[in-house]
């Protein structure tokens, strides 16, 4: 090889590498959203969860936010589908069982809010129950 062109591709392999470390995991998205929120900003926020769920499609903490930010926007029916997607995920989720109950009551569908509530409260009284069992 050539010196030249041991340099340009030393220079096309280092920014290659560059650019692959500049990307985001889904985690830091997440806590780039709700950095976001703290100041008030929520199209930036959404937009980072979004980017986070998009990098890991698991991301439960993500899809959860989201959901967050969708029952601020008055969007219910994309939180229900958000806190949904959570509960696939991770059906232990005692706050996505709360949060979804939230987002039907704000859509006038009593019974079924009723039904995420009790959900929200068994898991919450188990883990209640599993975190004093191990303080003893």
């Amino acid at each position: 090889m050539t010196l030249p062109f041991r340099k340009i591709l030393s220079l096309i392999l280092f920014f290659l590498i560059l650019i692959q470390c500049s990307e985001k995991n889904s985690e830091e998205y997440v806590r780039e959203g709700l950095e976001y929120l703290k100041h008030e900003q929520y199209d930036s926020a959404r937009e980072s969860f979004l980017k986070a769920i998009e990098n890991d499609t698991n991301n439960s903490e993500g899809y959860y936010s989201l959901g967050g930010i969708y029952n601020y926007q008055k969007k219910f029916k994309k939180a229900e589908q958000a806190f949904k997607s959570v509960l696939e995920i991770d059906p232990t989720h005692h706050n996505a069982w709360y949060s979804l109950g939230f987002t039907y009551e704000l859509m006038g569908k009593k019974e079924k809010a009723e039904e995420s509530y009790k959900k929200y409260h068994r898991l919450k009284d188990k883990m209640d129950s599993l975190v004093s069992q191990e303080k003893h």
